[in-house]
């Protein structure tokens, strides 16, 4: 495993008088509430290097809040300072110089223990470092968190164990000085987490500060911490200091942990008693010697170290394994692009339902329509297929595509928010590979149609029937993904798309003459895909149509050609460029939306 001598003498400190999140409560016909919650409350206290500090309280008394606010990775307003040797520092810095393993590990599940690691390696080390350097890197941390059985097996099929070693190895890979874990052994068993916290001592052994939020630790994980520090429910300090030292503290509050007794047990029953005790308990420790001692320390670190010292030992020593030279853009999307392809043909099975579902609607779709003929009765039938194929095609990639994003949001809020890649790669890479697979099922879905009906014209008579078919489709993903950004989940985001969805195939040809529209809603059908696709199938496929036979009733009126049929229902022969230039411009621009609405999202959501 790597190590680091910049490490060797690094001191994180913190001084928080509070830590306040807003939220709002909204309403239809009036203003809107805002509520300020603090969550912490004057927390002190230091992690040195080659130390392992525990954050312990009940649940609801901060802990996970205070990791967070100590890697700067929390979305809240904080009064106080967290410093590293005794320099304030910003969130730009601390995600570079430390790693953060959360309580869930995410990751994408299909992938490999090795594609995993050599994903995160390339996207994370600087670009300037050889594939030699990279392999030994990531056989070092394989061996030393012990991996190697299962360096082979998807993350899917890992233990509880296993993963959180992984997610372990996935923070390492850069020799980050400071490790900040979000209670790394919850729901597995001692053994897996005396194997966990194992690989936690043997880092902070080799110069790393380790700081862990843990709960309900057992008396063999317990010890291994050297410093624990104690919140009670509101976010207020009770203890910080060793961990032999909690429990005299404690019995000098006549609170003497009985013997064979878990201490870490105890001390949690203590932590959640009742609020005028836990306020006590609080009060004696803030007025007690050893917070004194504590702010003594933090004074003494803060005057004992320079900014330029840290730096500068940080660039000569420890960034070379940095992204100082990122991965280009085109780096990070080849790769964004290899991992959601694989991803792809890993869930094989359902690419196979997917294609047989579409084979399926192609079918029931053509059945009714395969004895049309080119007469008076069989223009409103065939007007009625293409209006029904171009429906289905747009439906059908719009939601599927719409669980592009809610599907790995929490691993790409994670990764973005960790200097893995960031937004922009990320979406269009994901839109790139969308592309393929909506072309190849579209081709095969207009196949069946094509033939079934027995629409005539050989192969370029398919394409012709094909191509406003694919556009719309491709146009569709667009749509999808666009409002797959926008929503954090698929019920939001269906209850907006339905009605949208409805104004917008009101106005493609079929229900309305185009000419009769208003003035002030004809601005509609050119944001409608199903008006684009409508019309350029109505022109491939009617323009090419120059004779129709009356109807022997000669009471009844007769469309004598295939332009006829386009004026009948206001399409203009001369639209067919119009019509992909407004699917593409649909393509464009909500691809633009989307992005802009993924990358406000990746900023402002909370990670931790």
């Amino acid at each position: 495993m790597q190590s680091s001598t910049a490490g060797e003498n690094t001191v994180l400190s913190w001084d928080i008088q509070s830590l306040s999140v807003t939220t709002k409560e909204r309403f239809l016909l009036k203003r809107d509430i805002v509520h300020r919650h603090t969550l912490l409350r004057n927390v002190q206290g230091y992690a040195k290097s080659g130390s392992l500090l525990a954050i312990m309280g009940p649940s609801g008394a901060g802990k996970t809040t205070l990791l967070a606010a100590l890697s700067l990775r929390v979305t809240a307003d904080i009064m106080g300072e967290v410093m590293i040797n005794g320099t304030p520092v910003d969130k730009d810095l601390m995600v570079r110089i430390s790693g953060y393993v959360p309580q869930k590990d995410l990751a994408v599940s299909c992938l490999t223990v090795m594609e995993h690691l050599i994903f995160t390696a390339t996207l994370k080390l600087d670009r300037r470092v050889t594939l030699n350097q990279q392999h030994r890197i990531i056989t070092s941390l394989i061996k030393d968190l012990s991996l190697s059985g299962c360096s082979y097996t998807q993350i899917s099929a890992l233990s509880g164990g296993e993963r959180k070693k992984l997610s372990l190895a996935t923070q390492m890979i850069t020799d980050p000085l400071i490790l900040f874990c979000d209670e790394p052994t919850t729901g597995m068993d001692s053994y897996s987490a005396s194997s966990v916290l194992t690989v936690l001592r043997t880092l902070s052994e080799r110069g790393k500060t380790i700081v862990s939020s843990i709960h309900q630790p057992s008396s063999e994980v317990y010890t291994m911490f050297d410093h624990v520090c104690l919140l009670v429910p509101g976010g207020r300090q009770a203890y910080f200091g060793t961990v032999p030292g909690a429990q005299q503290f404690f019995r000098s509050q006549g609170m003497k942990c009985p013997p064979l007794y878990n201490p870490a047990d105890f001390l949690l029953t203590k932590l959640n008693s009742s609020p005028d005790v836990t306020k006590e308990i609080c009060e004696n420790f803030s007025d007690s010697p050893l917070n004194k001692a504590l702010i003594s320390e933090i004074d003494s670190i803060k005057k004992g170290s320079g900014k330029n010292q840290f730096v500068f030992g940080i660039e000569e020593q420890f960034l070379k394994f940095y992204s100082v030279c990122q991965p280009t853009n085109k780096t990070q999307m080849s790769w964004l692009m290899w991992r959601s392809a694989l991803a792809m043909f890993r869930d094989s099975h359902r690419i196979v339902l997917r294609f047989i579902m579409y084979m399926m609607i192609a079918l029931f779709v053509s059945l009714p329509y395969g004895s049309v003929k080119i007469d008076q009765a069989g223009i409103q039938n065939l007007q009625g297929f293409h209006y029904s194929i171009i429906v289905e095609a747009i439906f059908m990639q719009t939601y599927s595509v719409l669980y592009t994003f809610p599907a790995e949001i929490a691993v790409m809020l994670r990764e973005i928010n960790s200097g893995v890649y960031q937004a922009g790669p990320y979406y269009f890479s994901k839109a790139v590979v969308l592309l393929p697979r909506v072309i190849i099922e579209t081709l095969a879905f207009c196949s069946i149609a094509f033939f079934l009906v027995g629409i005539e014209g050989g192969s370029f008579g398919f394409l012709m029937f094909s191509s406003p078919v694919i556009a719309s489709a491709i146009a569709s993903t667009a749509y999808g993904c666009c409002m797959s950004a926008i929503f954090e989940n698929i019920s939001t985001a269906s209850l907006v798309l339905v009605p949208l969805d409805f104004i917008t195939y009101t106005f493609c040809g079929l229900f309305i003459h185009l000419s009769t529209i208003p003035l002030y809603l004809k601005w509609i059908k050119y944001i409608s895909r199903f008006y684009y696709g409508i019309e350029a199938m109505s022109i491939m496929q009617w323009s090419k149509i120059y004779s129709i036979p009356c109807s022997e009733d000669t009471n009844l009126p007769c469309i004598a050609t295939g332009y006829g049929v386009l004026q009948k229902y206001g399409y203009g022969p001369n639209n067919l460029w119009l019509d992909f230039s407004g699917l593409f411009l649909n393509f464009a621009v909500l691809h633009i939306i989307g992005f802009c609405a993924f990358k406000r999202r990746s900023q402002q959501q909370a990670v931790y």
